[in-house]
Protein backbone atom coordinates (compact mmCIF):
# COMPACT_ATOMS: atom_id res chain seq x y z
CA UNK A 1 0.00 0.00 0.00
CA UNK A 2 2.86 2.32 0.90
CA UNK A 3 4.55 1.54 -2.44
CA UNK A 4 1.35 2.47 -4.35
CA UNK A 5 1.05 5.78 -2.50
CA UNK A 6 4.67 6.62 -3.33
CA UNK A 7 4.09 5.93 -7.02
CA UNK A 8 0.95 8.14 -7.00
CA UNK A 9 2.92 11.01 -5.45
CA UNK A 10 5.63 10.71 -8.09
CA UNK A 11 3.04 10.74 -10.86
CA UNK A 12 1.34 13.77 -9.31
CA UNK A 13 4.61 15.68 -9.13
CA UNK A 14 5.42 14.76 -12.73
CA UNK A 15 2.00 16.05 -13.76
CA UNK A 16 2.59 19.32 -11.94
CA UNK A 17 5.99 19.95 -13.54
CA UNK A 18 5.41 18.49 -16.97
CA UNK A 19 5.32 20.82 -20.00
CA UNK A 20 1.87 22.40 -20.32
CA UNK A 21 2.02 24.47 -17.11
CA UNK A 22 2.65 28.19 -16.61
CA UNK A 23 6.30 28.05 -15.60
CA UNK A 24 6.77 31.65 -14.51
CA UNK A 25 5.13 35.06 -14.33
CA UNK A 26 7.40 37.78 -13.00
CA UNK A 27 8.19 41.50 -13.14
CA UNK A 28 11.52 42.69 -14.48
CA UNK A 29 11.56 45.09 -11.51
CA UNK A 30 9.18 44.92 -8.58
CA UNK A 31 9.84 48.55 -7.59
CA UNK A 32 9.77 51.45 -10.09
CA UNK A 33 9.44 55.21 -10.09
CA UNK A 34 6.31 57.13 -11.02
CA UNK A 35 6.25 57.62 -14.80
CA UNK A 36 8.33 54.52 -15.48
CA UNK A 37 7.20 51.52 -17.54
CA UNK A 38 6.97 48.13 -15.83
CA UNK A 39 7.50 44.89 -17.78
CA UNK A 40 5.47 41.81 -16.93
CA UNK A 41 6.87 38.53 -18.34
CA UNK A 42 4.83 35.33 -18.67
CA UNK A 43 6.33 32.02 -19.82
CA UNK A 44 4.37 28.88 -20.66
CA UNK A 45 5.70 25.47 -21.77
CA UNK A 46 3.81 23.08 -24.00
CA UNK A 47 4.45 20.31 -26.49
CA UNK A 48 2.21 22.12 -28.97
CA UNK A 49 3.00 25.84 -29.49
CA UNK A 50 -0.02 28.11 -29.12
CA UNK A 51 0.35 31.84 -28.53
CA UNK A 52 -2.89 32.45 -26.69
CA UNK A 53 -4.57 35.85 -26.91
CA UNK A 54 -4.22 36.98 -23.31
CA UNK A 55 -7.15 38.64 -21.59
CA UNK A 56 -5.53 41.69 -19.97
CA UNK A 57 -8.73 43.52 -19.03
CA UNK A 58 -8.05 42.87 -15.33
CA UNK A 59 -5.02 45.18 -15.57
CA UNK A 60 -6.97 48.22 -16.76
CA UNK A 61 -8.02 49.39 -13.31
CA UNK A 62 -4.48 50.28 -12.20
CA UNK A 63 -2.43 50.12 -15.40
CA UNK A 64 -2.37 51.24 -19.02
CA UNK A 65 -1.22 48.45 -21.33
CA UNK A 66 1.27 50.02 -23.75
CA UNK A 67 2.58 47.05 -25.70
CA UNK A 68 2.49 43.23 -25.87
CA UNK A 69 5.25 41.19 -27.51
CA UNK A 70 5.12 37.41 -27.91
CA UNK A 71 7.42 34.69 -29.18
CA UNK A 72 8.06 30.92 -29.21
CA UNK A 73 11.34 29.08 -28.55
CA UNK A 74 11.99 25.33 -29.01
CA UNK A 75 13.51 23.66 -25.95
CA UNK A 76 15.11 20.23 -25.39
CA UNK A 77 15.06 18.80 -21.88
CA UNK A 78 15.65 15.17 -20.85
CA UNK A 79 15.56 14.16 -24.53
CA UNK A 80 12.07 15.60 -24.81
CA UNK A 81 11.21 18.47 -27.17
CA UNK A 82 8.77 21.16 -26.04
CA UNK A 83 7.98 24.80 -26.83
CA UNK A 84 8.29 27.77 -24.53
CA UNK A 85 5.84 30.59 -25.21
CA UNK A 86 6.82 33.98 -23.86
CA UNK A 87 4.88 37.23 -23.50
CA UNK A 88 6.40 40.60 -22.60
CA UNK A 89 3.75 43.09 -21.49
CA UNK A 90 4.65 46.76 -20.98
CA UNK A 91 2.36 48.42 -18.45
CA UNK A 92 2.22 51.99 -17.14
CA UNK A 93 0.94 52.45 -13.55
CA UNK A 94 -1.92 54.93 -13.17
CA UNK A 95 -0.98 55.88 -9.59
CA UNK A 96 1.69 55.46 -6.94
CA UNK A 97 1.64 52.97 -4.07
CA UNK A 98 1.49 49.21 -3.83
CA UNK A 99 -0.36 47.86 -6.89
CA UNK A 100 -1.46 44.28 -7.30
CA UNK A 101 -1.13 42.54 -10.66
CA UNK A 102 -4.02 40.08 -10.82
CA UNK A 103 -3.87 36.50 -12.07
CA UNK A 104 -3.93 36.13 -15.86
CA UNK A 105 -5.22 32.99 -17.55
CA UNK A 106 -2.91 31.30 -20.05
CA UNK A 107 -4.43 28.25 -21.72
CA UNK A 108 -5.72 26.02 -18.92
CA UNK A 109 -3.64 27.58 -16.15
CA UNK A 110 -3.39 30.97 -14.45
CA UNK A 111 -0.43 33.07 -13.32
CA UNK A 112 0.29 33.96 -9.74
CA UNK A 113 -0.74 37.30 -8.25
CA UNK A 114 2.21 39.75 -8.20
CA UNK A 115 2.86 43.02 -6.43
CA UNK A 116 4.43 46.19 -7.88
CA UNK A 117 5.65 49.11 -5.77
CA UNK A 118 5.41 52.54 -7.46
CA UNK A 119 7.21 55.41 -5.69
CA UNK A 120 7.86 59.07 -6.40
CA UNK A 121 11.36 60.23 -7.29
CA UNK A 122 13.27 61.97 -4.53
CA UNK A 123 14.23 65.63 -5.10
CA UNK A 124 17.87 64.58 -5.34
CA UNK A 125 17.17 61.97 -8.01
CA UNK A 126 14.82 64.32 -9.87
CA UNK A 127 17.61 66.88 -10.00
CA UNK A 128 19.85 64.27 -11.65
CA UNK A 129 17.29 62.56 -13.89
CA UNK A 130 14.47 64.81 -15.02
CA UNK A 131 12.49 64.42 -18.25
CA UNK A 132 9.37 66.50 -18.90
CA UNK A 133 7.25 68.23 -21.58
CA UNK A 134 6.30 71.80 -22.45
CA UNK A 135 3.54 72.39 -25.01
CA UNK A 136 1.72 75.40 -26.45
CA UNK A 137 -0.63 76.37 -29.28
CA UNK A 138 -0.37 79.48 -31.48
CA UNK A 139 -3.13 80.64 -31.64
CA UNK A 140 -5.41 78.87 -29.17
CA UNK A 141 -8.53 80.22 -30.90
CA UNK A 142 -7.99 79.66 -34.64
CA UNK A 143 -10.65 80.04 -37.30
CA UNK A 144 -12.04 77.01 -39.10
CA UNK A 145 -9.44 76.04 -41.71
CA UNK A 146 -6.69 78.15 -40.11
CA UNK A 147 -3.61 76.14 -39.07
CA UNK A 148 -2.79 76.26 -35.37
CA UNK A 149 0.91 75.85 -34.68
CA UNK A 150 1.43 73.24 -31.95
CA UNK A 151 4.90 73.37 -30.39
CA UNK A 152 6.08 70.46 -28.24
CA UNK A 153 9.31 70.65 -26.26
CA UNK A 154 10.87 67.65 -24.55
CA UNK A 155 13.42 68.67 -21.91
CA UNK A 156 15.90 66.31 -20.24
CA UNK A 157 18.98 66.78 -18.08
CA UNK A 158 20.21 63.22 -18.60
CA UNK A 159 21.01 61.31 -21.82
CA UNK A 160 18.00 59.42 -23.19
CA UNK A 161 17.87 56.91 -26.02
CA UNK A 162 15.65 54.45 -27.88
CA UNK A 163 12.96 57.11 -27.88
CA UNK A 164 9.72 57.71 -29.74
CA UNK A 165 7.87 61.04 -29.59
CA UNK A 166 4.22 61.11 -30.61
CA UNK A 167 2.65 64.49 -31.47
CA UNK A 168 -0.80 65.56 -30.25
CA UNK A 169 -3.84 65.16 -32.49
CA UNK A 170 -7.64 65.09 -32.56
CA UNK A 171 -10.54 63.83 -34.66
CA UNK A 172 -11.87 66.02 -37.46
CA UNK A 173 -8.50 67.72 -37.93
CA UNK A 174 -5.71 67.61 -40.50
CA UNK A 175 -2.10 67.48 -39.28
CA UNK A 176 0.84 68.81 -41.33
CA UNK A 177 4.39 67.93 -40.23
CA UNK A 178 7.61 69.72 -41.09
CA UNK A 179 9.68 66.55 -40.36
CA UNK A 180 12.35 68.73 -38.82
CA UNK A 181 13.31 68.88 -35.14
CA UNK A 182 15.33 71.53 -33.34
CA UNK A 183 17.81 70.71 -30.57
CA UNK A 184 19.47 73.22 -28.27
CA UNK A 185 20.32 73.95 -24.62
CA UNK A 186 18.08 75.97 -22.28
CA UNK A 187 17.93 76.78 -18.58
CA UNK A 188 14.97 76.06 -16.35
CA UNK A 189 15.02 77.05 -12.66
CA UNK A 190 18.76 77.60 -12.88
CA UNK A 191 19.46 74.14 -14.34
CA UNK A 192 20.65 73.33 -17.84
CA UNK A 193 18.50 71.05 -20.03
CA UNK A 194 18.78 69.55 -23.48
CA UNK A 195 15.67 70.48 -25.47
CA UNK A 196 14.05 68.68 -28.40
CA UNK A 197 11.49 70.91 -30.14
CA UNK A 198 8.97 69.84 -32.76
CA UNK A 199 6.25 71.88 -34.46
CA UNK A 200 3.18 70.70 -36.35
CA UNK A 201 0.23 72.51 -37.93
CA UNK A 202 -3.27 71.33 -36.93
CA UNK A 203 -6.20 72.44 -39.09
CA UNK A 204 -9.69 72.06 -37.61
CA UNK A 205 -12.50 71.23 -40.05
CA UNK A 206 -15.41 72.40 -37.87
CA UNK A 207 -15.96 75.07 -35.19
CA UNK A 208 -16.24 74.42 -31.45
CA UNK A 209 -14.00 73.12 -28.69
CA UNK A 210 -11.37 70.60 -29.79
CA UNK A 211 -9.38 68.63 -27.22
CA UNK A 212 -5.98 67.57 -28.54
CA UNK A 213 -4.57 64.31 -27.23
CA UNK A 214 -1.37 64.80 -25.17
CA UNK A 215 2.01 64.44 -26.76
CA UNK A 216 3.91 61.50 -25.27
CA UNK A 217 7.44 60.16 -25.22
CA UNK A 218 8.68 56.59 -24.65
CA UNK A 219 12.40 56.09 -24.16
CA UNK A 220 15.24 54.75 -22.07
CA UNK A 221 17.32 56.38 -19.36
CA UNK A 222 20.65 54.54 -19.33
CA UNK A 223 22.36 53.51 -16.10
CA UNK A 224 24.92 55.96 -14.82
CA UNK A 225 27.77 54.76 -12.63
CA UNK A 226 29.13 57.02 -9.92
CA UNK A 227 31.65 56.64 -7.13
CA UNK A 228 29.83 58.99 -4.78
CA UNK A 229 28.35 57.26 -1.75
CA UNK A 230 25.47 59.72 -1.56
CA UNK A 231 24.61 59.16 -5.23
CA UNK A 232 24.63 55.45 -5.93
CA UNK A 233 24.32 54.00 -9.41
CA UNK A 234 20.82 54.24 -10.82
CA UNK A 235 19.84 51.36 -13.13
CA UNK A 236 18.44 51.79 -16.63
CA UNK A 237 14.78 52.75 -16.73
CA UNK A 238 12.14 52.74 -19.43
CA UNK A 239 10.15 55.94 -19.10
CA UNK A 240 6.84 57.28 -20.38
CA UNK A 241 6.09 61.01 -20.29
CA UNK A 242 2.86 62.79 -21.20
CA UNK A 243 2.37 66.47 -21.96
CA UNK A 244 -0.61 68.50 -20.78
CA UNK A 245 -3.85 68.33 -22.79
CA UNK A 246 -4.36 71.30 -25.11
CA UNK A 247 -7.76 72.79 -25.89
CA UNK A 248 -8.51 74.77 -29.06
CA UNK A 249 -11.51 77.08 -29.32
CA UNK A 250 -12.19 77.02 -33.07
CA UNK A 251 -14.12 80.00 -34.45
CA UNK A 252 -16.57 80.32 -37.35
CA UNK A 253 -15.60 82.60 -40.26
CA UNK A 254 -16.47 86.22 -39.41
CA UNK A 255 -19.69 87.66 -40.81
CA UNK A 256 -17.69 90.55 -42.29
CA UNK A 257 -16.06 88.21 -44.82
CA UNK A 258 -17.68 88.66 -48.26
CA UNK A 259 -15.67 86.20 -50.35
CA UNK A 260 -17.06 83.01 -51.86
CA UNK A 261 -14.17 80.79 -50.62
CA UNK A 262 -13.03 81.06 -46.99
CA UNK A 263 -9.26 81.67 -46.99
CA UNK A 264 -7.78 82.51 -43.56
CA UNK A 265 -4.07 83.27 -44.01
CA UNK A 266 -1.25 85.48 -42.79
CA UNK A 267 -0.40 86.51 -46.32
CA UNK A 268 -1.73 85.58 -49.77
CA UNK A 269 -0.37 86.45 -53.21
CA UNK A 270 -1.61 85.68 -56.71
CA UNK A 271 0.47 86.04 -59.88
CA UNK A 272 0.46 85.25 -63.61
CA UNK A 273 3.20 84.33 -66.07
CA UNK A 274 2.30 84.57 -69.78
CA UNK A 275 3.87 82.73 -72.69
CA UNK A 276 5.73 84.81 -75.26
CA UNK A 277 4.32 84.90 -78.80
CA UNK A 278 6.88 86.26 -81.27
CA UNK A 279 4.55 86.94 -84.19
CA UNK A 280 1.50 88.16 -82.25
CA UNK A 281 -1.80 86.46 -81.47
CA UNK A 282 -3.59 85.13 -84.54
CA UNK A 283 -7.11 83.83 -85.08
CA UNK A 284 -7.15 80.10 -84.39
CA UNK A 285 -4.11 80.41 -82.15
CA UNK A 286 -3.82 80.10 -78.41
CA UNK A 287 -2.11 81.94 -75.62
CA UNK A 288 -0.95 80.06 -72.55
CA UNK A 289 -0.25 81.34 -69.06
CA UNK A 290 0.47 80.03 -65.57
CA UNK A 291 -1.46 81.13 -62.51
CA UNK A 292 0.15 80.82 -59.05
CA UNK A 293 -1.45 81.30 -55.63
CA UNK A 294 0.78 81.19 -52.56
CA UNK A 295 -0.53 81.55 -49.02
CA UNK A 296 1.47 81.91 -45.80
CA UNK A 297 -0.30 80.05 -42.99
CA UNK A 298 -2.75 78.09 -45.16
CA UNK A 299 -2.50 74.57 -46.68
CA UNK A 300 -2.50 74.16 -50.45
CA UNK A 301 -5.62 71.99 -50.29
CA UNK A 302 -7.67 75.05 -49.25
CA UNK A 303 -6.68 77.17 -52.28
CA UNK A 304 -9.31 77.42 -55.06
CA UNK A 305 -8.62 76.14 -58.58
CA UNK A 306 -10.12 77.17 -61.95
CA UNK A 307 -10.22 80.82 -60.88
CA UNK A 308 -10.25 81.95 -64.51
CA UNK A 309 -13.18 80.60 -66.47
CA UNK A 310 -14.53 83.58 -68.44
CA UNK A 311 -15.55 82.81 -72.04
CA UNK A 312 -17.00 84.83 -74.90
CA UNK A 313 -17.82 84.42 -78.57
CA UNK A 314 -14.26 85.58 -79.34
CA UNK A 315 -12.29 83.23 -77.10
CA UNK A 316 -12.53 80.29 -74.74
CA UNK A 317 -10.36 79.46 -71.71
CA UNK A 318 -9.26 75.91 -70.90
CA UNK A 319 -7.79 74.95 -67.51
CA UNK A 320 -5.21 72.21 -66.98
CA UNK A 321 -4.96 70.15 -63.79
CA UNK A 322 -3.67 72.12 -60.82
CA UNK A 323 -0.49 71.25 -58.91
CA UNK A 324 -0.53 71.71 -55.12
CA UNK A 325 2.38 71.64 -52.68
CA UNK A 326 3.04 72.42 -49.02
CA UNK A 327 6.24 73.45 -47.30
CA UNK A 328 7.32 75.00 -44.02
CA UNK A 329 8.94 78.41 -43.80
CA UNK A 330 10.27 79.21 -40.32
CA UNK A 331 7.89 76.57 -38.94
CA UNK A 332 4.92 78.24 -40.69
CA UNK A 333 2.92 76.23 -43.23
CA UNK A 334 3.01 77.67 -46.77
CA UNK A 335 0.54 76.37 -49.37
CA UNK A 336 1.08 76.81 -53.11
CA UNK A 337 -1.18 76.14 -56.10
CA UNK A 338 -0.03 76.32 -59.71
CA UNK A 339 -2.35 75.91 -62.69
CA UNK A 340 -1.93 76.34 -66.42
CA UNK A 341 -4.56 77.87 -68.71
CA UNK A 342 -4.91 78.26 -72.47
CA UNK A 343 -6.89 81.02 -74.19
CA UNK A 344 -8.07 79.86 -77.65
CA UNK A 345 -9.20 82.78 -79.87
CA UNK A 346 -11.67 82.42 -82.71
CA UNK A 347 -12.27 85.96 -84.05
CA UNK A 348 -10.07 88.92 -84.96
CA UNK A 349 -10.10 92.20 -83.06
CA UNK A 350 -9.46 93.04 -79.44
CA UNK A 351 -10.18 90.61 -76.63
CA UNK A 352 -10.16 91.57 -72.95
CA UNK A 353 -9.68 89.04 -70.19
CA UNK A 354 -11.47 90.36 -67.09
CA UNK A 355 -9.72 91.04 -63.81
CA UNK A 356 -9.46 88.17 -61.32
CA UNK A 357 -10.39 89.01 -57.73
CA UNK A 358 -9.68 86.67 -54.82
CA UNK A 359 -10.85 87.74 -51.36
CA UNK A 360 -9.08 86.36 -48.28
CA UNK A 361 -9.00 86.99 -44.54
CA UNK A 362 -5.88 88.42 -42.90
CA UNK A 363 -5.73 86.55 -39.57
CA UNK A 364 -2.94 88.83 -38.30
CA UNK A 365 -4.95 92.06 -38.60
CA UNK A 366 -8.35 90.32 -38.57
CA UNK A 367 -9.59 92.11 -41.70
CA UNK A 368 -10.62 91.16 -45.22
CA UNK A 369 -8.13 91.69 -48.01
CA UNK A 370 -8.21 91.28 -51.78
CA UNK A 371 -5.62 89.70 -54.09
CA UNK A 372 -6.19 90.81 -57.66
CA UNK A 373 -4.99 90.24 -61.22
CA UNK A 374 -5.64 93.16 -63.56
CA UNK A 375 -7.57 92.71 -66.77
CA UNK A 376 -5.54 92.29 -69.96
CA UNK A 377 -6.34 93.24 -73.53
CA UNK A 378 -4.88 91.55 -76.61
CA UNK A 379 -5.09 92.32 -80.30
CA UNK A 380 -5.97 89.36 -82.50
CA UNK A 381 -5.25 89.37 -86.23
CA UNK A 382 -6.06 87.00 -89.06
CA UNK A 383 -3.28 84.70 -90.23
CA UNK A 384 -1.52 85.91 -93.37
CA UNK A 385 -3.25 84.78 -96.55
CA UNK A 386 -6.65 84.00 -94.99
CA UNK A 387 -9.96 85.75 -95.45
CA UNK A 388 -11.79 87.42 -92.58
CA UNK A 389 -13.68 84.85 -90.59
CA UNK A 390 -11.67 81.88 -91.88
CA UNK A 391 -9.54 80.38 -89.09
CA UNK A 392 -6.73 77.87 -88.88
CA UNK A 393 -7.51 76.08 -85.64
CA UNK A 394 -4.57 73.74 -86.03
CA UNK A 395 -2.53 76.45 -84.21
CA UNK A 396 -4.53 75.84 -81.05
CA UNK A 397 -2.61 72.67 -80.38
CA UNK A 398 0.82 73.95 -81.40
CA UNK A 399 0.78 77.02 -79.12
CA UNK A 400 -0.61 75.24 -76.09
CA UNK A 401 2.13 73.42 -74.17
CA UNK A 402 1.74 69.63 -74.45
CA UNK A 403 1.35 67.46 -71.37
CA UNK A 404 4.64 66.36 -69.88
CA UNK A 405 5.55 62.90 -71.11
CA UNK A 406 3.91 63.24 -74.59
CA UNK A 407 5.41 63.82 -78.01
CA UNK A 408 3.89 64.58 -81.40
CA UNK A 409 4.71 62.55 -84.47
CA UNK A 410 6.44 64.85 -86.96
CA UNK A 411 4.74 65.09 -90.36
CA UNK A 412 7.16 64.98 -93.28
CA UNK A 413 6.46 65.42 -96.94
CA UNK A 414 4.75 68.30 -98.75
CA UNK A 415 1.73 66.21 -99.69
CA UNK A 416 1.05 65.55 -96.03
CA UNK A 417 1.20 69.26 -95.27
CA UNK A 418 -1.16 69.96 -98.16
CA UNK A 419 -3.64 67.34 -96.87
CA UNK A 420 -3.47 68.75 -93.34
CA UNK A 421 -4.01 72.30 -94.60
CA UNK A 422 -7.01 71.18 -96.63
CA UNK A 423 -8.60 69.39 -93.71
CA UNK A 424 -7.95 72.40 -91.44
CA UNK A 425 -9.53 74.73 -94.01
CA UNK A 426 -12.63 72.50 -94.23
CA UNK A 427 -12.87 72.45 -90.44
CA UNK A 428 -12.60 76.24 -90.25
CA UNK A 429 -15.32 76.75 -92.88
CA UNK A 430 -17.61 74.37 -91.01
CA UNK A 431 -16.77 76.11 -87.75
CA UNK A 432 -18.11 79.50 -88.85
CA UNK A 433 -20.93 78.47 -91.16
CA UNK A 434 -22.27 75.33 -89.47
CA UNK A 435 -23.31 75.80 -85.82
CA UNK A 436 -23.55 72.03 -84.99
CA UNK A 437 -20.06 71.54 -86.42
CA UNK A 438 -18.75 74.38 -84.27
CA UNK A 439 -20.19 72.70 -81.20
CA UNK A 440 -18.62 69.37 -82.15
CA UNK A 441 -15.19 70.94 -82.64
CA UNK A 442 -15.48 72.78 -79.33
CA UNK A 443 -16.31 69.50 -77.61
CA UNK A 444 -13.37 67.85 -79.39
CA UNK A 445 -10.95 70.52 -78.11
CA UNK A 446 -12.26 70.18 -74.57
CA UNK A 447 -12.04 66.39 -74.73
CA UNK A 448 -8.46 66.38 -76.02
CA UNK A 449 -7.30 68.82 -73.35
CA UNK A 450 -9.01 66.80 -70.62
CA UNK A 451 -7.42 63.61 -71.97
CA UNK A 452 -3.96 65.20 -71.90
CA UNK A 453 -4.49 66.37 -68.33
CA UNK A 454 -5.59 62.88 -67.31
CA UNK A 455 -2.53 61.25 -68.91
CA UNK A 456 -0.22 63.77 -67.29
CA UNK A 457 -1.69 63.06 -63.84
CA UNK A 458 -1.64 59.28 -64.40
CA UNK A 459 1.99 59.30 -65.49
CA UNK A 460 3.01 61.42 -62.49
CA UNK A 461 1.19 59.09 -60.06
CA UNK A 462 2.75 55.97 -61.59
CA UNK A 463 6.30 57.28 -61.82
CA UNK A 464 6.18 58.71 -58.26
CA UNK A 465 4.72 55.41 -56.98
CA UNK A 466 1.50 56.99 -55.64
CA UNK A 467 -1.08 54.14 -55.73
CA UNK A 468 -4.13 56.15 -54.61
CA UNK A 469 -3.81 58.88 -57.23
CA UNK A 470 -2.83 56.25 -59.81
CA UNK A 471 -6.10 54.39 -59.21
CA UNK A 472 -8.17 57.58 -59.46
CA UNK A 473 -6.57 58.68 -62.74
CA UNK A 474 -6.66 55.10 -64.09
CA UNK A 475 -10.44 55.02 -63.66
CA UNK A 476 -10.71 58.32 -65.58
CA UNK A 477 -8.54 56.83 -68.34
CA UNK A 478 -10.71 53.70 -68.43
CA UNK A 479 -13.89 55.73 -68.87
CA UNK A 480 -12.32 57.49 -71.86
CA UNK A 481 -10.86 54.27 -73.25
CA UNK A 482 -14.23 52.46 -73.10
CA UNK A 483 -16.96 55.13 -73.26
CA UNK A 484 -20.38 53.92 -72.19
CA UNK A 485 -18.96 51.00 -70.15
CA UNK A 486 -19.64 52.79 -66.84
CA UNK A 487 -16.17 52.00 -65.45
CA UNK A 488 -16.36 52.12 -61.65
CA UNK A 489 -13.53 49.86 -60.52
CA UNK A 490 -10.12 48.55 -61.51
CA UNK A 491 -11.58 45.09 -62.04
CA UNK A 492 -13.70 46.42 -64.92
CA UNK A 493 -10.56 47.69 -66.66
CA UNK A 494 -8.84 44.38 -65.93
CA UNK A 495 -11.59 42.41 -67.68
CA UNK A 496 -11.31 44.54 -70.84
CA UNK A 497 -7.56 44.73 -71.45
CA UNK A 498 -7.02 41.13 -72.57
CA UNK A 499 -3.45 41.33 -71.31
CA UNK A 500 -2.28 38.99 -68.56
CA UNK A 501 0.57 41.34 -67.59
CA UNK A 502 -1.81 44.32 -67.46
CA UNK A 503 -4.18 42.24 -65.32
CA UNK A 504 -1.35 41.33 -62.94
CA UNK A 505 -0.31 44.97 -62.54
CA UNK A 506 -3.91 46.03 -61.80
CA UNK A 507 -4.28 43.25 -59.23
CA UNK A 508 -1.03 44.36 -57.58
CA UNK A 509 -2.34 47.92 -57.40
CA UNK A 510 -5.57 46.78 -55.75
CA UNK A 511 -3.68 44.68 -53.18
CA UNK A 512 -1.52 47.65 -52.20
CA UNK A 513 -4.55 49.93 -51.79
CA UNK A 514 -6.37 47.52 -49.51
CA UNK A 515 -3.37 46.33 -47.50
CA UNK A 516 -3.43 47.05 -43.76
CA UNK A 517 0.14 48.31 -43.76
CA UNK A 518 2.12 50.54 -46.09
CA UNK A 519 3.59 48.60 -48.98
CA UNK A 520 6.18 49.44 -51.60
CA UNK A 521 4.51 49.86 -55.00
CA UNK A 522 6.30 50.55 -58.27
CA UNK A 523 4.07 52.07 -60.95
CA UNK A 524 6.46 52.44 -63.91
CA UNK A 525 5.42 49.15 -65.55
CA UNK A 526 1.71 50.03 -65.20
CA UNK A 527 2.33 53.33 -67.01
CA UNK A 528 4.18 51.52 -69.81
CA UNK A 529 1.24 49.15 -70.25
CA UNK A 530 -1.22 52.07 -70.38
CA UNK A 531 0.90 53.66 -73.11
CA UNK A 532 0.93 50.49 -75.23
CA UNK A 533 -2.85 50.06 -75.00
CA UNK A 534 -4.97 51.14 -77.97
CA UNK A 535 -5.62 54.93 -78.13
CA UNK A 536 -8.39 56.25 -75.93
CA UNK A 537 -11.84 57.09 -77.32
CA UNK A 538 -12.72 60.21 -75.32
CA UNK A 539 -16.13 60.24 -73.72
CA UNK A 540 -18.47 62.48 -75.61
CA UNK A 541 -16.76 61.98 -78.98
CA UNK A 542 -18.96 62.32 -82.03
CA UNK A 543 -19.92 58.88 -83.42
CA UNK A 544 -21.16 60.44 -86.67
CA UNK A 545 -19.06 59.00 -89.51
CA UNK A 546 -19.48 62.30 -91.36
CA UNK A 547 -18.05 64.34 -88.47
CA UNK A 548 -15.11 66.68 -89.09
CA UNK A 549 -11.57 65.26 -88.98
CA UNK A 550 -9.50 65.60 -85.81
CA UNK A 551 -7.97 69.04 -85.28
CA UNK A 552 -4.87 67.53 -83.63
CA UNK A 553 -2.25 65.17 -85.08
CA UNK A 554 -1.97 61.72 -83.45
CA UNK A 555 0.11 61.44 -80.28
CA UNK A 556 2.90 59.06 -79.38
CA UNK A 557 3.23 58.77 -75.61
CA UNK A 558 6.63 58.63 -73.95
CA UNK A 559 7.24 56.23 -71.07
CA UNK A 560 10.31 58.02 -69.85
Amino acid sequence: MHRISKICCILLLAQLYSPGQAQTAFLQASRIFEGDIAELVIEYDSKIPSLYALDLSALEADFEVLDVESGVARMLEANEMFHRMKWKIEILPRRTGSLGIPSIKVGEVSTAVLNLEVVRQSPALLARQNVFFEIEAQPQNPYVGQPAKIITRLLHNIPISDGNLLEPGADNTEVYRSNRDSRYLVKRAGREFNLLERSIAVVAQSPGVIMLSPANYRGLINAIATSAVASPTVPSRRIYRNSETLQLQVRNPPTAFSGSVWLPARQLEISQRWDVIDDGLKVGGSLGFNLTIEALGLPAEALPSDLISANSDKYKIYADQELRSNRFQNDVLVGRLEQRFAVVVSQPGEITLPATILKWWDVTQDIERVAQLKSRTFSVTNPAGTQSGITDLSRASSNFSPVAGTEFISIRGNWLWFALLSLSLMACIALFFDTPARRRISRKIESVLASRSNLQALKKACLTNDPRNARRELLKWGRRRWPGANIGGVNQIESRTGSIEFSNELSRLDRVLYAQHDSSWQGRRLWQLVVTEAPCHPAGSDPDPNSLPSLYPPQRLSTR
